[in-house]
Order: structure tokens, then sequence, then C-alpha cells
């Protein structure tokens, strides 16, 4: 493979100051790429980050700068992982796509033909594929989320399974931020023959072959040295700092009683996303917003199905359904918290007129809290991962990460 290395001006891959703003390396063709992603360092905007991209197998771009944590003592390796919030619903998706290849359920089956308990308070006909679509309007549910708590899969599903839906199933979408991971979590369980949740089904059938740093749930084996540690928000920033957040969002998240406050505050009660970066969490195993990722590992599970997905036994059917996408909601694709258009499908979000993160409308993956972004693009052969430490106060296409992307397209075209 073509590289250009990026090291520090010491020529010492270990060493790290503040004028090394990138490592890594880039393909040739690709050096565009590593300017922008130094800029977002360079500027400060960023405390750390990580960006891996795989395009036709070849990985074009690898790159790390920044630092682990606010005392900038550690440089941000290769290998680090973090907390990637809701990147992790991308990967449930994968897991999802791996069940139904697997003949364990299937997207156009009833939730309660499996989980009989979901039928309570006229939810018996959401489809498999709707819940994983975020349409089954559990966005919040009636239930004290705590860090202890967060744990109880048996507990919260419980729930889930006797709440009123926020909305008429299959009307809208609403971003399910914590759901989504333990409903996939409850259908997997329900009808593994091992009875595994969602991490450790994760785990055993797509990590470990795999060899990737990617978890639902950390175990405590893990070298919690290689962590970079969120520098988070609080709800005063949202203001103060505001920048492509929908003001409607940010006015309604903080007003007890809304819809966006009672699903995006429980448990966190306006302490910001950062609170959720501890010991606890990363145990848990929440599968909407609790995993941990390198940029390597995202990119690398991400080119599994960007190639199709034979590696992992995804059909052809499946993969052909997560391309495709699910049948958008009834009312449209305003999102009942969120305030702005979404496309959910399948466990992913998807490009649509108002968000083209991707070449190709086959695309498929998940933006997180803070601007991190994952995907895949099967008809661009293209497998991509950006992820940071720095949450930012925006929705998707996060300026820092945005100029990434642009400028590896636009070394996609002269590549051409």
């Amino acid at each position: 493979m073509s590289q250009q290395a990026l090291l520090p001006r010491s020529a010492e891959p270990n060493r790290f100051n503040d004028d090394d703003w990138a490592r890594g390396h880039v393909a040739a063709g690709f050096e565009p790429v590593a300017h922008a992603f130094a800029a977002t360092i360079r500027s400060g905007a960023a405390l750390g980050a990580a960006c891996t991209i795989i395009h036709r197998g070849e990985t074009v771009v690898d790159l790390q700068g920044g630092w682990q944590d606010r005392s900038r003592q550690m440089a941000w390796q290769g290998d680090d992982i973090a907390l990637v919030y809701s990147l992790t619903k991308g990967v449930t998706g994968m897991a999802a796509a791996v069940a139904v290849s697997r003949g364990l359920f299937a997207y156009e089956e009833p939730v309660a033909d499996i989980w009989p308990e979901f039928a309570a308070q006229g939810k018996g006909a959401v489809t498999v594929g709707e819940a994983l679509s975020e349409q089954a309007g559990l966005a919040a549910i009636d239930f004290k989320l705590t860090l202890d708590t967060m744990g109880d899969e048996d507990a919260i599903c419980a729930a889930i399974a006797r709440q009123k839906p926020n909305w008429t199933p299959g009307d809208y979408a609403g971003n399910h931020a914590y759901t989504l991971g333990w409903i996939a979590s409850e259908l997997i369980r329900r009808r593994d023959p091992q009875r595994r949740s969602l991490g450790r089904f994760f785990a055993e059938e797509i990590a470990a072959p795999l060899g990737i740093d990617v978890f639902i749930g950390l175990d405590e084996s893990f070298d919690r040295s290689r962590i970079a540690r969120i520098a988070g928000f609080g709800v005063p920033d949202l203001f103060l700092h505001h920048t492509t957040m929908p003001w409607p969002l940010t006015i309604r998240m903080c007003l007890p009683g809304t819809l966006a406050f009672r699903t995006l505050n429980n448990p966190l009660l306006l302490q910001g996303p950062g609170a959720l970066d501890c010991e606890a969490f990363w145990r848990a195993g929440q599968g909407a917003a609790g995993g941990m990722a390198s940029a390597r590992g995202l990119a690398a599970l991400y080119q599994v199905f960007a190639e199709g997905g034979e590696r992992l036994g995804i059909t052809r059917a499946v993969m052909n359904k997560v391309s495709s996408g699910h049948r958008y909601p009834r009312k449209g694709l305003k999102d009942r918290i969120l305030a702005l258009d979404m496309y959910y499908s399948h466990g992913f979000e998807k490009p649509f007129a108002d968000w083209e993160y991707a070449r190709s409308r086959n695309a498929f993956g998940s933006f997180a809290v803070g601007g991190s972004l994952a995907y895949a693009d099967p008809e661009d052969e293209v497998a991509y991962a950006w992820i940071t430490n720095q949450l930012g106060t925006g929705k998707w296409d996060d300026p820092r990460e945005k100029i990434v992307r642009d400028a590896f397209y636009a070394c996609l075209e002269n590549r051409s």
C-alpha cells in the first residue's frame, strides 16, 4: 500500500507535543484528508479524535490526533477506544442483521410474537423493523433510569413492554436514545438458543471473529489506559455555545414534561452526556448509547457490510433491506424528539434529502451526540469512522468531522 507516514517532528512515533496535530497514515492521493483532520486538532475544536476510512478494502486513512483527556498528558493512540454514544445504534443494527440472517427473527415479524408482553397498550402490531427503525413510540419510558439500574435489562424491558407508546406506532419516528438497545437485546435474548444479551451476542458472534475493538459492555479485563475520556458539555453550553442544534430541540430538552426532556434527561437530568463516561456505564452493555470503540474497529466492522456481509453470514436479502431502507413513517420524517427530519432504518440512519452524508442513498450508519459518525456505503465500497472525545453542541454534519469527510470525497473524485 502506498502511504504517507505522519509522525511527530521528532520522528519518534511514541512522542507527541503541541506541534504534532496528526499521526498515522494516509494512502497516496489522500493527503488533503490529513490536512483537514489536523486542522480540527490544531484549532482546538477537538480535544482528541481519530479517523479510519477504508475504500475497496484498502485502508486509505488511519489518523489520530490530540489528547486522551483534559490533562493533556497522553496522546490519543491508534488503538484507543472511547464511549461512542449513538454510534452504538449502528453496531446494534449490525448485530440485528446477523440475527435476522440466522433466522432468529424477521424484520416483518411482530415484536409481540417474540416477546408477548410487548403487545400491551396497543403495541401488538409493531414489527421488528418498525421497532428497530425507531417508529414504535417508545422513546421516553416511565422508568427511572440511574447508572445503577441501566444494566438491569429484566426490569427495564418489563417497563418497555407495559409502556403506552408516546405516539401511534408507525405514524412517526423519534430518537429512541436508549430504548432501541434494550428492545434489540430482548429480541435476541428471547430467540437466541443460548439466551445471550445483545452485548454478549455481539462480542461472541461479531467482535471476536473479526478481532475488532468494539464493545457493547466493556469487560473488566480491558486495559483502561486505552480509553480516551470524554470532555462533555452542560446545559448552559447549549445556549452560550449554540451551533447547529435546532433551537426547538434545545429549548424542549430543558423543559420538564416535554417528550424531548423525558427522553434525553432520563437518567442524566440536565447533567449532559459527558456524565455517562464512567465505569458503570462502560460495563452496562447499553445497546443504543453505551458502545465503546476505536475508529479502526468501527471502520473494520462497517467494511464487512460494505463488502456485502458474507464474512458474518449476512444474507443477500438482509443486505438488500439494510441498503434499501425501511419504509418511511406514515406521517413523514419529522423526528418527534429532535425536531428535525431524520431517516431511521433497521438500527441505522440513512441518507435522505436533508442529510446526504454519503454519495449513495444505499449507505447506512449512525451519528452521535457530540459529532461522531460511522457508516458503510456498499455502492462506493467505503467504510468510514470519525470519533472524538470533545462533544460538540451541533446536530449531524459537525463541522470538525465534515471537513474530513468532504476532503475524502474530493480525493476520491480525483482518484476515479
